[in-house]
């Protein structure tokens, strides 16, 4: 927010406009004994100057790594200077929810052509005006799910799903009396064909499957939407990095229903964890369960083209109890930098990109295997991510990569037991090849270091 300084004949102006003797006074519906009796314990007052050098030296703090092979659903890609320089306009930070379409035709047509973009990347018909995060897509896809299917209650969710969007899901399914999670196994690295088959019943109302799953495989989803068909059950792909789209083919193609997850790839930077960008696009079919709003293209009374919110089923709006989701609001700010960053790259450059992606993924797997102790754990094909089993100390790899500013994979120990001593990699285009030898030099070192 920028500043907005507030003098006290300005308090007191509009404490009198109110009828209030004073602020505190504003606090009667607070008991007494739950008010603090004292002043924030806040630093003094310092000038403008103070202030920057301080937060200055606080963010001097911060390690800035020159290399960086971590993702696992934050990924670090180039961002176009020219995103930067069209998004600072004016009328883009002072627009908000679009419900006046005569004053917001700008804003209006911008979420339009996100949701545009959204559909051609997933291959699906309708899209919404963005979501939260990959987190809150999920959940939302889910309960869409569940809405669609109406007596079915059972949520079947592959273990290859992002564990971090999964609590995001147990969380919230929680306060959903009737609803039931179940867990579909992995058979090297990908979704148990056979233990899904074996728990599709009637009663599933949905499969959740990561494309690309949490561990960088690729899952087939034509295979599973097969199985998840002849069930009567819908198929939710979960991505958590958009930019394969680039790459794999579009997951409305395949047999999905509906396409959910991340999408701060498109044109977003890292910025120390967000905001990010949840997306979810759905069959035609579907829309009227879709969760948010929906903006659409008509033609005024002069047969001008205009945009307007066609459907906006939220929360806040009459028959609350009748809504679809409690999202409310959109990424708009978010959402904006995806469509400037998929119209500037456009079909082909978005392809480059993710070819890129995928050719230095392979080259860092290629090197990592040459080192002693790293072998692949899985045999699935991946997008930019990819797991290595290591013999070594990984918290000593870790650290000898952070002394030398490179920030190594994940450590997946935490996340399963059968992934003890499993690190996911990660490079995108902004990796180099000399970034990608260095890390060899270093993990080469890293034996003899714990010796």
């Amino acid at each position: 927010m920028r500043y907005l300084p507030l003098a006290p004949s300005e308090d007191r102006a509009l404490l009198d406009a109110i009828g209030v003797q004073q602020a505190e006074d504003l606090l009667g519906g607070v008991p007494p004994e739950l008010r603090l009796k004292r002043e924030l314990n806040l630093p003094g007052q310092l000038s403008e100057q103070e202030v920057l050098r301080q937060m200055e030296a606080l963010a001097g703090r911060n390690t800035v790594f020159p290399a960086c092979f971590l993702g696992a659903g934050a990924y670090d890609h180039f961002v176009p200077t020219a995103i930067d320089m069209m998004v600072s306009r004016e009328e883009w930070f002072t627009a908000y929810t679009p419900y006046q379409p005569e004053v917001s035709q700008g804003t209006l047509q911008h979420i339009f052509e996100y949701q545009t973009v959204i559909c051609d990347v997933t291959g699906l018909e309708v899209s919404n005006a963005s979501l939260y995060d990959g987190g809150t897509a999920t959940v939302e896809a889910a309960l869409m799910a569940v809405r669609v299917q109406r007596k079915r209650t059972t949520i079947l969710i592959s273990q290859g799903l992002h564990p971090h969007y999964l609590e995001v899901l147990c969380t919230n399914i929680t306060p959903h009396e009737g609803l039931k999670l179940v867990t579909v196994a992995l058979k090297d690295g990908v979704t148990d064909l056979d233990d899904l088959k074996a728990k599709l019943n009637s009663d599933v109302a949905c499969v959740l499957v990561g494309y690309p799953n949490f561990l960088g495989c690729i899952e087939d989803l034509r295979a599973i939407a097969e199985l998840t068909k002849a069930a009567g059950a819908l198929l939710v792909s979960v991505t958590q990095e958009a930019m394969a789209f680039g790459w794999l083919e579009a997951p409305g193609k395949v047999g999905a229903d509906i396409a959910c997850g991340e999408a701060m790839s498109y044109g977003n930077k890292l910025n120390w964890g967000g905001p990010y960008l949840g997306f979810i696009a759905v069959k035609d079919a579907h829309k009227r369960e879709i969760p948010g709003r929906v903006i659409g293209q008509t033609k005024d009374l002069d047969g001008q083209t205009g945009y307007v919110l066609t459907l906006t089923s939220r929360e806040q709006h009459i028959r609350r109890d009748k809504a679809t989701s409690n999202i409310c609001s959109n990424q708009g700010l978010v959402a904006l930098r995806a469509n400037m960053f998929l119209q500037l790259a456009g079909p082909e450059g978005l392809k480059g990109l993710a070819e890129q992606n995928v050719a230095k993924a392979q080259y860092l797997q290629q090197a990592l295997l040459q080192v002693s102790g790293f072998k692949a754990a899985f045999s699935a094909p991946f997008f930019n991510e990819f797991v290595t089993r290591y013999d070594g100390d990984v918290k000593a790899l870790q650290v000898a990569c952070a002394k030398e500013g490179i920030l190594a994979g994940l450590d997946l120990s935490s996340y399963a037991e059968n992934l003890k001593n499993c690190i996911l990699w990660c490079a995108t285009e902004t990796t180099t090849r000399e970034q990608i030898d260095r890390l060899v030099r270093v993990v080469s070192r890293v034996p003899s270091l714990v010796a």
